[in-house]
């Protein structure tokens, strides 16, 4: 009885210490805002600790308690954005780390419910200021018109209009940028939620491995590598937009589109490791990787496709396998 006792006490004491870090932390972002991007990602790591050190329900807890703290010196409006964005991913990573989940698992879960909780969190806010999907979907309709008039007034349109940039070119460009933006929204979304769960998890394994509480380790950046069924997605995306194109079907072509924007950043990624494997195989030496990456600079779209038509590729042509030397 003595020891539960005493276990209890510990639990509840690391409970209050993880709570008060974790509201110091997301404090520090809301009083100090160019701070915030950093510690939005970083403030749930005492709760992913606090998850794989006890349990569930002592993160959940000690959760609801830097709510509170944070709602007291922050408000109560901006704490409760914060903690329906960020909070469950934290609780998640801790109740999946305990559980020795394989990475990409971890990865996709982590990014199924960062979504879920962005949408969440706009929706609030949403609410809150009384906009409407409708109504910011009206205001980037009108965005063109608000750009020109601020160009106009600046004296930038006169200037654009002496070196041959018509007030009409202008605003055909204006308007098809935000054409874009609106229907590629959704991917934007997935891609933030994607980037929010993969932050989340290398700091919590480099943390979690640090303190000893995890053997998580992720193999060298070189090894990287997308599952040979990547490629699948990327086929469904051009084969919808190209669909969409020929039946002259608007919502199949955006379909297509968000499918492939968001595959962009994966097989980008998977790009930039296999450049990153030869460079370590080969043995490149420094004057050589500065002159590729200068190549690069020089010419970022050729560079672009050669990285994305290797990241699309490599799944599939088997050249990056471990051998005893890489190290």
């Amino acid at each position: 009885m003595a020891v539960s006792r005493r276990e209890n006490t510990t639990a509840l004491a690391d409970g209050a210490l993880m709570a008060a870090l974790a509201a110091g932390l997301a404090l520090v972002g809301l009083f100090l805002p160019p701070l915030q991007l950093f510690t939005n990602l970083i403030w749930t790591l005492p709760i992913t600790v606090l998850v794989v050190r006890r349990d569930l329900r002592t993160g959940a807890m000690a959760t609801f308690v830097a709510g509170l703290l944070v709602a007291l010196m922050g408000g109560l409006v901006r704490a409760f954005l914060l903690f329906t964005q960020y909070a469950a991913v934290g609780l998640l990573y801790g109740y999946l780390f305990k559980r020795g989940t394989a990475p990409g698992r971890m990865v996709a879960a982590g990014t199924a419910v960062a979504l879920i909780s962005l949408l969440s969190s706009l929706a609030i806010s949403f609410y809150l200021v009384g906009w409407s999907p409708a109504r910011l979907a009206s205001d980037l309709q009108q965005m063109p018109e608000h750009v020109l008039e601020m160009y106009r007034q600046s004296g930038i349109l006169e200037q654009m209009a002496r070196e041959g940039v018509t007030a009409e070119e202008l605003r055909s460009y204006l308007e098809g940028m935000v054409n874009y933006l609106r229907r590629l929204f959704p991917a934007m979304l997935a891609t933030v939620a994607l980037f929010t769960a993969f932050i989340n998890y290398l700091m919590a394994a480099t943390l979690l491995r640090r303190l000893n509480l995890s053997e998580h380790r992720l193999p060298p950046f070189r090894y990287w590598q997308l599952p040979w069924y990547t490629l699948w997605g990327v086929i469904a995306g051009l084969g919808l937009t190209l669909l969409g194109d020929y039946r002259e079907a608007a919502w199949l072509k955006t379909f297509g589109l968000n499918i492939l924007y968001l595959y962009l950043p994966l097989v980008l990624g998977n790009g930039l490791a296999v450049l990153t494997f030869f460079a370590h195989r080969l043995r490149w030496s420094w004057f050589l990787k500065a002159a590729f990456l200068m190549v690069f600079l020089i010419n970022i779209p050729l560079g672009l496709v050669v990285v994305l038509g290797l990241g699309l590729f490599d799944p599939f042509l088997g050249w990056r396998k471990p051998r005893e030397a890489d190290s």
